[in-house]
């Protein structure tokens, strides 16, 4: 029984000694059992090592284990196999089934149990808890000696509540990986192959207590233990360290076993003193050495000399390090000989750089292994299951169903699934029985045959869903019957032969780590499944708890890959990968906030509270501020492990513009070497034919500007030399020298699609007058938005329209009017108006849901707003409401909604007028419309100028006309034309008001917009009470009763100028609307373009930034009298010609 330490620098050969050493004992001692333990992912390596350094390349009395496989093998050796190991999946697991069943008793954590990943952070911290050896007891005696108001007692009681909830469940039952160790240190007595063997240990920064339990039986059984420690010769080895000190894991773990060893009375053997590396790793870098010599050191040293071994380069953002460190390394390997597997790439942000790193590194062709287990939730098999579930909990809702169609698994077509998608959206397909049922419903986009093909589609769902579905749908199911209807729904989908097949075309593609991860992905979810059954099974659950316990299991699983080839680019974790044989190592992201790691999250236990905890005597893991410190040891670790060179990187800015900051780690080193300096390399982009497509397209704007560089033009030259990338190139270039042309359609074509008699509405014109392509597109080509079943804000004002004429029929029934309708009838009427109106809405969603529910009462409150404004407006005038809803779409003589466009062509304007009034006089009758507007639509005369807001004036039209022909024997003139918002609006005051005050002003607020007749008989006639400024109309009179600049009104001889232009503006847009103009041309006029609410922006492609795409800028004039001067005169507008 004795104890040996092997101390030594970084790069002072412990592990080639150790593994020396160990070689020659075992050729002379052949009988004895040498144990070489490493930590769990270092055991292949290791075994690699020793086969290649055996002269015959192979180990048989030397067996290379970690702790856990060392107790695998005493167990087996003992006949121990018989119990079930909870590795991470299986704890997930059983720690959500104690959860489920303890919830209600936990007072501070219970609320964040159902969190996403809470469950793993629960499980993370009673893992601690065990290997740290903190009993249940310890942590009840703690807190018993706290103040009962502290959060920490509720915390600490919840958290013994659900520690020995889980202890009590896996009691005779399991053994969790955690307790795996302790285990071994029980029966370690037992077993004879560790009695008289010598072990070594090589690799360990630190051993928890739960190792060191066992490291005390195992020096008492073994013949001799040898331990290898990285430490400082220099240093004092034994005694007490400080956590600010470089070597104090290192220490800490020399004085721990020195205490087991005393305790034991074990001899110690004269420790081995390999110094450092001078000779040997770093006999061709003495600036690595030096590095090693003084890094975190006291009083460090500084290195005057020229050195080329260190280098520091500053870069952009992480991509830029990314493909400067692979630019690099294809000039290493191709100009200075070294091989892949020399170089290593290491950050301590593994997560954020890898994808981005597998991406680079294939563009440069360049071999790479990244040292990370990779998350499985987004898989699509695993994305599939969770699907599946969803549709179960959410009663088959459109998103969960479209999650299943889309994950790539479910054997639909990308075609049928967008016509799937839009007939769930249209139709509001939700819940299992509107699966059972045929799909009957037609739709202006749904042809018969692709009817039929969706209820083909359907009737496959329901094989396949309808046993799982039956099963998931009864009472009282176990975890085992709900796991074996999953299992067979995936058997019906032919699941397993599905990811056979991915994995099959990846190794042919040569993609070998995607074709890794899908051979192992089925395998996992099976031994989940299995373990599912095991520990769960006759739970009864609901179908929202199974889902739960399923996605606790699939958070813990993980895929591993093992390195598809020899010769790679390592790329790994400061802390978690080993480096070995490297000569040139790559450190990147070497900024605040990664070295040092921002350790802000210590997990259910904040700093404080562990600090805390300490101070009871609770070992626990490193907190994160002593971690800071211990990341030190791990910097000092990989800077010194390359023999070579070393690069180490940091980025300006994040991927997503965010400022960083050096690490203070380049400021240590530039104070250590001063002739050092921190580069801003060149990437190089040319290093490959796919990384050199970046510099090519950069390049395309200059060429555009013809000012490319001559390495520009030869690469350029150099891709269409080559068939295989000619094309691509080409069609790279084609569309930088883009300039887009307007064309048009033939007369014939135009007729084709819109006939030779145009029947339409007004909006089509100012749609027109818009944007040319963006009318083409909706009544040329009908392209349409999709169809929800949903009740959108056009909805709205669509049924208070509704609503508002049935409201005017039914005080028309009733014999009522304005002037004489009561309130209880007005509430009357507008409450049967909005109930009739609804139910006649063709949007089924609008019975669904308390959101809708409150539209219905929020249209009822608009609508009984609306009908009093509108009564108390009429009744403050003389104008009389002759009609509502007027159509004259089917009036054909009429003249003011007929056009002749040419001798072949004409036009007719459909349109109904909201509400028309009337002020019969002796000799005139004066004419207004009204156009009842549910959005923020404000009548201005520069967009009727410009043919953008027709509608009022062709409405004034077609009523003027009407009424000629009823009063023939009268002057019929206009009066006035207006839009009413139709609101119940909000008022902005610090005061309070009476309710009388409140009415005023939201009348007020709610007054017509628009143009009236100048006239002051007229427009007093529509507004008896005004005295200055009007609560009804877009008027305000001076004292001496002439009208303010800023009042909306018009001469009659104006009134008629705008009639005549905007008969003439609609003839010239229906005339060019025929001869075929499609041009993208929108508008702007001042800070408005038709784009910024058009439904066709990803479809017209229209970008200022492209050659030939620009705006019409539209003149706004500066003078209402401007436009009018401009309409008098006739002119067309310039921007058209």
């Amino acid at each position: 029984m004795s104890l040996q330490f092997i101390f030594g620098n970084s790069g002072s050969g412990k592990s080639v000694w150790l593994y020396e050493h160990v070689l020659e004992q075992a050729r002379k001692y052949p009988q004895k059992d040498f144990l070489f333990l490493v930590p769990e992912q270092f055991t292949m390596q290791t075994q690699q090592e020793f086969v290649d350094r055996h002269p015959a390349h192979a180990i048989l009395n030397i067996d290379v284990l970690s702790f856990q496989r060392l107790a695998y093998r005493v167990f087996d050796d003992l006949g121990m196999m018989d119990f079930v190991v909870l590795e991470e999946t299986g704890k997930n697991l059983a720690l959500r089934k104690v959860v489920s069943e303890l919830e209600n008793r936990l007072r501070l954590l219970g609320a964040n149990m159902r969190k996403t990943g809470y469950i793993s952070e629960m499980k993370s911290l009673i893992s601690e808890l065990t290997q740290y050896h903190v009993t249940q007891e310890q942590l009840e005696q703690v807190r018993d000696e706290l103040e009962q108001k502290q959060s920490l007692w509720y915390k600490l009681d919840d958290i013994v509540t659900l520690y020995r909830g889980y202890r009590d469940f896996l009691e005779g039952r399991y053994v969790t990986a955690d307790e795996i160790v302790s285990l071994l240190t029980k029966v370690a007595p037992q077993s004879q192959m560790l009695r008289d063997s010598i072990v070594v240990l090589d690799g360990y920064t630190g051993f928890t207590p739960v190792q060191n339990e066992f490291l005390e039986e195992l020096l008492v059984l073994a013949e001799r233990v040898q331990i290898a420690v990285t430490v400082d010769a220099r240093e004092p080895l034994y005694g007490r360290a400080d956590v600010q000190d470089l070597f104090y894991l290192s220490k800490k773990t020399v004085g721990s076993i020195c205490e087991i060893a005393a305790r034991q009375h074990i001899e110690m053997d004269e420790p081995v003193m390999l110094g450092h590396g001078r000779e040997k790793r770093y006999a061709k870098a003495p600036a690595i050495f030096h590095l090693e010599q003084n890094l975190f050191r006291s009083c460090p040293k500084k290195y005057a000399k020229d050195q080329q071994e260190i280098k520091i380069c500053s870069l952009f953002q992480p991509k830029n390090e990314l493909r400067y460190v692979a630019g690099e390394i294809r000039r290493l390997v191709s100009q200075e000989h070294y091989r892949y597997i020399d170089i290593a790439v290491v950050t301590g942000d593994v997560p954020s750089y890898a994808n981005y790193a597998e991406e680079i590194f294939t563009l440069y062709d360049i071999p790479i292994f990244i040292d990370q287990k990779k998350n499985i939730l987004f898989h699509p098999m695993i994305e599939l299951l969770r699907a599946v579930l969803e549709m179960e909990t959410s009663d088959y809702s459109y998103e969960s169903v479209m999650r299943y169609f889309k994950s790539g698994l479910s054997g639909m077509d990308a075609t049928m699934m967008d016509l799937m998608e839009n007939y769930l959206l249209a139709y509001g397909i939700r819940g299992f029985g509107r699966w059972k049922k045929s799909w009957v419903r037609p739709a202006a986009w749904l042809e018969e045959a692709e009817l039929e093909e969706l209820n083909e589609a359907r009737e496959v769902f329901l094989d396949i869903f309808l046993p799982f579905h039956e099963t998931f749908h009864k009472k009282d199911v176990t975890v085992r019957e709900r796991t074996a209807a999953l299992y067979e729904l995936l058997v019906r989908l032919q699941m397993q032969e599905q990811i056979m097949a991915w994995k099959e075309r990846f190794e042919q593609e040569g993609q070998l780590a995607q074709a890794r991860e899908n051979e192992q992905i089925y395998g996992i979810v099976m031994q989940l499944f299995d373990q599912m059954v095991k520990l769960l099974g006759e739970e009864i659950v609901s179908d929202k708890e199974y889902a739960e316990i399923l996605d606790a299991g699939l958070e813990a699983s993980k895929v591993g890959i093992i390195p598809p080839g020899f010769d790679r680019v390592l790329f790994g974790d400061i802390e978690r990968t080993r480096l070995e044989h490297i000569k040139v190592l790559f450190f990147i992201g070497v900024n605040d906030g990664l070295i040092p790691k921002n350790e802000t999250d210590s997990g259910i236990l904040s700093e404080f509270e562990r600090e805390k905890l300490a101070n009871f005597k609770l070992t626990l893991a490193p907190t994160p501020r002593e971690k800071a410190f211990i990341q030190k040891f791990y910097l000092y670790l990989n800077l010194t492990k390359p023999s070579d060179r070393l690069y180490l990187t940091c980025s300006q800015a994040g991927q997503e513009g965010d400022t960083r900051r050096r690490s203070y780690l380049i400021g240590v080193l530039l104070k250590m070497f001063p002739k050092l300096t921190v580069l801003t390399p060149q990437e190089d982009l040319t290093a490959t034919a796919q990384s050199s497509m970046r510099y090519f397209l950069s390049g395309l704007a200059q060429a555009k500007n013809n000012e490319a560089s001559q390495e520009w033009k030869a690469l350029y030259a150099w891709y269409m030399k080559r068939q295989q990338w000619a094309d691509t190139v080409m069609d790279y270039v084609k569309a930088a020298f883009f300039v887009h042309r307007d064309s048009g359609l033939s007369t014939d074509i135009c007729h084709k699609l819109y006939g030779t008699v145009l029947e339409h509405s007004v909006t089509r014109l100012e749609r027109f007058a818009g944007c040319a392509f963006a009318h083409f597109l909706q009544y040329g080509l009908h392209l349409a938005r999709r169809q929800l079943n949903e009740f959108e804000p056009v909805d709205f004002g669509t049924i208070l329209h509704d609503a508002l004429e049935r409201f005017a029929g039914k005080m028309q029934e009733a014999g009522d009017d304005w002037f004489g309708m009561t309130k209880e009838h007005q509430g009357q009427y507008a409450k049967e108006a909005i109930e009739q109106a609804v139910a006649s809405c063709q949007n089924t969603a609008l019975a669904d849901g308390e959101r809708n529910i409150y539209l219905v009462r929020r249209m009822e409150k608009v609508l009984n707003r609306t009908v009093d404004v509108l009564g108390q407006q009429i009744r403050s005038g003389s104008f009389i409401p002759e009609n509502y809803e007027v159509s004259f779409q089917y009036v054909n003589r009429l003249d003011a909604i007929r056009f002749r466009l040419s001798e072949a062509e004409e036009m007719r304007l459909r349109g109904r007028i909201d509400r028309m009034d009337v002020w019969e006089k002796e000799k005139e009758v004066y004419v207004r419309v009204i156009d009842y507007k549910s959005g923020n639509t404000s009548f201005q005369l520069v967009s009727l100028y410009h043919g953008l807001q027709l509608q009022l004036v062709v409405y004034l039209n077609a009523a003027m006309e009407l009424m000629r022909a009823k009063y023939p024997d009268k002057q019929v003139r206009p009066a006035g034309i207006f839009y009413y918002h139709i609101d119940d609006p909000l008022l902005d005051t610090e005061k309070e008001l009476s309710e009388e005050e409140i009415r005023e002003q939201i009348f007020a607020k709610l007054k017509l917009d628009g143009y009236v007749n100048a006239d002051p008989q007229v427009y007093h006639a529509m507004d008896h009470t005004m005295r200055s400024a009007s609560n009804i109309l877009p008027v305000t009179e001076n004292k001496d009763g002439t009208l303010r600049k800023n009042s909306k009104a018009a001469s009659q001889e104006q009134f008629q100028v705008i009639s005549d232009y905007v008969n003439h503006k609609i003839a010239q847009l229906g005339t060019r609307m025929m001869r075929g103009e499609i041009a993208v041309n929108p508008y702007e006029l001042g800070d408005r373009t038709p784009c910024e609410y058009c439904p066709y922006r990803s479809v017209c492609g229209f970008d200022e930034k492209i050659d030939g795409f620009a705006y019409r800028r539209l003149e706004k004039f500066d003078q209402v009298s401007d436009i009018i001067k401009q309409m008098e005169e006739g002119r067309a507008e310039k921007e058209w010609e």
